[in-house]
């Protein structure tokens, strides 16, 4: 136990000195402990499982592939970014495909 009137103390995670445990900003290296309530939280990655469902809907339902499409390409992350681009080229290239496919039926 720690004696009254004495303030706990913490190791600073940036220059790992010995601080006071209720600083908000470490008086040596200056690393803001008030920010990390702020911090974006890291987003999560698709799983590969999830692509091939977008990337299999996309082609086979090629409107709905080019409206997932440029949902996720308005996405800040570079992961949904890719996704997003997949998934529209495989829905033009699922409208071509059908395009051309009814051309040879009815010719």
């Amino acid at each position: 136990m720690e004696a009254t009137g004495t303030t706990s103390t913490r190791n600073c995670v940036s220059c790992g000195r010995s601080i006071s445990w209720d600083a908000n900003v470490c008086p040596y290296c200056g690393h803001d402990y008030r920010m990390q309530s702020y911090a974006p939280m890291q987003s999560s990655q698709m799983s590969d499982g999830m692509k091939i469902l977008l990337y299999i809907v996309s082609f086979l339902f090629s409107i709905v592939g080019i409206i997932i499409g440029v949902y996720y390409m308005t996405k800040n992350d570079p992961e949904y970014k890719e996704v997003g681009k997949i998934c529209l080229i495989l829905g033009l290239v699922g409208i071509v495909i059908g395009v051309l496919c009814n051309i040879a039926f009815f010719m």
